[in-house]
């Protein structure tokens, strides 16, 4: 490889339609991820897909929690975009390792992971983005940060790319949209790994997914695994972001982080309100400070699209 770049190796990563290699810039010595795409007869559909990557991540603005590509090279038949190196791997790999070990992740590890996830999400959003997979193979680790990574199936808007079967939301599944709150779900699934070492669920068809979703005790079900170690908020938090209910995992971005430079914020601005009713997104707006406030606070029924910065989570004493 060329173009800037020195091949060093491939990595034992699986992916569905990319090779990942080793690559170092050969003007700084830094390493970067290179994703590899073949485009040799490739259909129309599939071109399209990776360019949408591209695009997302070209205009996604810069933010720490967020993984980062710095160059694209396209060559006769194929496609590489020269993508920021996690060197500590995956969360997924992290959680792993604990579970061998046996060794848990403490409360104020996940609540700091936690909100390094929604961090990144918030650069996502506001950028008018679903993610879409978010998972834990899909969080990457550089110099202790959490980055979010793999666009592959993000869109501008309302998504109908489904992605991981078992990180799925009911109304994904049900609708065949995700949506930002589909993101949120996502995020209790991962929260749901950490404080448990495993993965919450582990259907094999979408229709085990909503079986699992309608069961009388599934909330009781996601509860029951979750160790006494932590405290009733996180078990709160957890539960919430999992719920089929999309107005509890507002409630969990509510709840927390309504800072004073926040409220400060929702007297300077208009707000951006989220409603969702089977997938549909309806933006609003408030003209006077009272209204603003007023509608903000109304139980659950709206939020401002993701006014989560710093640490929101604080835990309980």
């Amino acid at each position: 490889m060329n173009y800037g770049y020195k091949f060093e190796t491939v990595l034992d990563i699986v992916t569905s339609n990319s090779e990942i290699h080793l690559v170092k810039s050969l003007s700084t010595g830094e390493t970067f991820i290179s994703k590899v795409y073949d485009i040799y007869g490739i259909n129309e559909n599939d071109l399209k897909k990776y360019m949408n990557e591209l695009y997302i991540m070209q205009n996604l603005e810069s933010c720490e929690n967020v993984v980062k590509i710095v160059d694209f090279i396209k060559q006769n038949d194929s496609l590489s975009f020269i993508i920021e190196f996690c060197s500590q791997g995956d969360l997924h790999s992290d959680i792993l390792r604990r579970k061998m070990k046996n060794e848990v992740y403490t409360e104020s590890e996940i609540f700091n992971i936690l909100n390094q996830i929604l961090n990144g999400l918030n650069s996502i959003h506001r950028n008018g983005i679903i993610h879409g997979d978010l998972k834990s193979t899909n969080i990457f680790i550089k110099d202790n940060t959490i980055k979010i990574g793999d666009f592959g199936i993000s869109q501008k808007g309302s998504n109908d790319n489904l992605g991981t079967l078992n990180f799925l939301s009911y109304e994904s599944i049900k609708f065949r949209k995700t949506n930002k709150l589909s993101d949120l779900f996502q995020v209790g699934c991962i929260l749901y790994e950490l404080a448990t070492l495993s993965s919450p669920f582990s259907a094999n068809s979408m229709s085990d997914m909503i079986s699992l979703f309608e069961d009388k005790n599934y909330k009781n079900y996601i509860i029951k695994n979750i160790s006494t170690l932590y405290s009733e908020q996180l078990v709160s938090v957890i539960s919430k972001l999992l719920s089929l209910n999309t107005l509890e995992r507002l409630e969990v971005i509510t709840n927390y982080n309504l800072s004073r430079r926040e409220r400060k914020r929702l007297n300077d601005i208009h707000i951006n309100v989220v409603e969702e009713e089977h997938g549909k997104i309806i933006n609003c707006a408030e003209n006077t400070r009272h209204e603003r406030e007023k509608k903000y606070t109304r139980k659950l029924s709206q939020l401002i699209e993701h006014p989560f910065e710093g640490n929101i989570f604080k835990q309980a004493n």
